[in-house]
């Protein structure tokens, strides 16, 4: 399989030809939309691609975007959604993913982390059925042909010969070189904007607009860059925090590296994409981010500011070495002037500025005005569960003063009309907001406002209160769930050993060709797969449940006391309760380390379900 991959890396079309401008259509969105989903174009003589389609886009899918180029060429981008958990409201909203690795020995430029991740289109800029909130990132890497493109018209030269040996993607660039390739094809797509048309108005290759402002070219921030690698909204919790995209045919399916490139870069397009539809992010040229490097601490990154990232390895990294969360510090400039690597290539994403209109710009104002308030929450079964902190306590935590003890320090030089000492204001103010309203409303020199803060505090409170119940119930159902998931998993893990052993006798009785043990070893085939969809759900939960308690695991330590209560109260069997505690301490590790263990976390559920069988 590896030889015949080579092989067709190698096969590019050395003869091929550039086509004739197909006749495109007169007809509105509606009639291109069948070539538009397909990636084909259909816009106007102004944005004509007159290259191969194999030069740009090689392997074509539904929802391919081509956005028009020099001399005739176009770019494949493809749409990455970022829904799921997300958070805020409008034009404010966002999804905080969980980035980088928890490898130790890489830590300090990997670690895991949070980062809010957004995206500029939405379905009416694109005009497509997609969420509220996309990226358009290039589905493949820049190649040398675009390359060429674009430079010959920054510098008003002629177009470069169109050959498939432009379909090699563009190595040997540094990060100035990178900036200025996106720079200059944004300076040529808003001089030709006027005549390129409005991807929300179904034509291929197009532009798309947000409020009017049409949108420009650059590199790919770090993040989006990794979320995009991780197969954004395309793969499941567990499966983006796995070291890379599933690949189910084996790594050199999707990835050049070194075992499967033989030294050499290879075209565009060979290999199959990721789940979010792009190709080559992982190996054959590490790619160039807009970030500078940063070194990780734990909970932030470190203050120094070095120089470029480069992510996703190359040809030359080995199969141990390939992961999502690979990133590499590469100096600006050396002894000979900018720093740029033969295995250095880049990918783009197109996006717009934030502020596009005085709508906008209100729309802002409105979402800001609306943060911390319950309007922004929206369902709160939407948010992003790891940004959640423990609610605040109706008790002052041990090392504060009580609102019913005088606090011990006083500020003499904010004495009153009397000359008496008033306290000063915590230093911490919102560790305990219900004790600083308290303190408010003892320094206040006016009793109404001071009644009134008293009164906030107790409604506060009481808020809090019924906040931490709901929360309380919240983590007693989660336990229920993965408990149940955990049992169901033992449940099919023993089926299937038994099922094992009745086909191999089966197969010893009867043979391996004959009907019924041909039935029931596709009926064992459909009883795996539904295992593995179980696993997959199970692991889901796992971390799902770990985001929305990450401070505060001791929420479902009581959790797990009340539903122990329940199950007495109703004389439910007790052991099953082993399932729930399983449950609670593969979370409990996954807050620790960060590091999925699906078929451990399975393995470990099984085995529990065997020793409460012999029991």
């Amino acid at each position: 399989m590896l030889a015949a991959l080579c092989a067709l890396a190698m096969a590019l079309p050395a003869d091929e030809q550039p086509p004739m401008p197909a006749d495109r259509p007169a007809d509105g969105p509606a009639d291109n939309r069948a070539d538009r989903l397909a990636g084909k174009p259909t816009g106007n003589a102004a944005s004509a691609v007159d290259w191969p389609a194999t030069l740009y886009n090689p392997r074509p899918a539904d929802g391919d975007f081509l956005l028009p180029m020099p001399c005739g060429g176009a770019m494949t981008l493809r749409v990455v959604g970022i829904e799921g958990d997300g958070s805020g409201f409008g034009p404010l909203r966002d999804r905080l993913v969980e980035l980088g690795s928890d490898e130790q020995d890489m830590g300090f430029a990997e670690y895991r982390r949070m980062e809010p991740i957004a995206g500029s289109f939405d379905a009416d800029s694109l005009g497509i059925d997609a969420g509220a909130n996309s990226l358009l990132m290039g589905k493949y890497e820049v190649n040398q042909l675009q390359l060429d493109a674009v430079n010959a018209a920054a510098l008003d030269a002629p177009c470069p010969k169109v050959s498939a040996r432009g379909r090699m993607p563009a190595g040997g660039i540094g990060w100035h070189a990178a900036l200025a390739f996106t720079h200059n094809w944004s300076l040529w797509l808003r001089k030709h904007a006027d005549a390129i048309g409005d991807c929300a108005d179904g034509e291929q290759p197009c532009l798309p607009r947000v409020d009017g402002e049409p949108a420009f070219v650059r590199l790919p921030t770090d993040a989006e860059w990794e979320y995009v690698a991780r197969g954004g909204d395309a793969v499941s919790p567990a499966e983006f925090r796995e070291s890379h995209f599933p690949m189910p045919e084996g790594m050199a399916h999707f990835v050049w590296f070194a075992d499967s490139a033989d030294g050499r870069i290879r075209p565009i397009g060979v290999l199959d994409p990721n789940p979010a539809g792009v190709h080559d992010i992982l190996g054959n040229l590490e790619e160039i981010v807009l970030d500078p490097f940063r070194l990780r601490r734990l909970d932030r990154p470190q203050g120094l500011v070095g120089g470029y990232v480069v992510r996703g390895g190359s040809l030359h990294s080995g199969r141990d070495e390939i992961r999502s969360a690979l990133r590499r510090e590469v100096p600006l400039y050396d002894h000979r002037g900018a720093v740029a690597t033969a295995d250095t290539g880049l990918r783009v994403l197109l996006s717009t500025p934030i502020l596009t209109s005085a709508e906008r710009l209100a729309a802002v104002r409105q979402a800001w005005s609306r943060l911390g308030s319950d309007a922004s929450r929206g369902d709160p079964g939407d948010q992003e569960r790891a940004s959640i902190r423990q609610p605040a306590s109706a008790d002052p935590p041990p090392n504060m003063a009580s609102p019913s003890q005088p606090i011990p320090v006083q500020d003499t030089a904010a004495e009153g009309s009397l000359g008496e000492s008033r306290p000063r204001l915590s230093e911490t103010p919102f560790a305990n907001p219900m004790t600083e309203l308290d303190h408010l409303a003892r320094v206040s020199a006016d009793p109404t406002l001071a009644l009134r803060l008293e009164r906030l505090r107790e409604v506060i409170r009481s808020n809090a209160e019924r906040l931490h119940e709901q929360r309380g119930r919240a983590a007693r159902e989660a336990l229920r769930f993965g408990g149940l998931l955990c049992q169901r998993l033992a449940t099919e893990d023993h089926n299937l050993g038994l099922r094992e052993q009745q086909l191999h006798l089966c197969f010893q009785g009867s043979g391996r060709d004959h009907p019924r043990c041909m039935a029931k070893n596709r009926a064992l085939d459909d009883d795996r797969k539904a295992m593995d969809n179980n696993n997959a759900l199970y692991a889901d939960t796992v971390i799902r449940t770990a985001r929305t308690y990450p401070d505060d695991l001791a929420v479902l330590e009581s959790a797990f006391d009340a539903l122990a209560g329940e199950r007495i109260a109703v004389g439910a069997d007790q052991r099953l309760l082993a399932y729930n505690r399983l449950f609670l301490q593969q979370v409990s590790a996954y807050v620790g380390n960060g590091r999925v263990r699906r078929s451990r976390w399975r393995d470990a559920c099984a085995a529990l379900g065997q020793e409460l069988l012999n029991d």
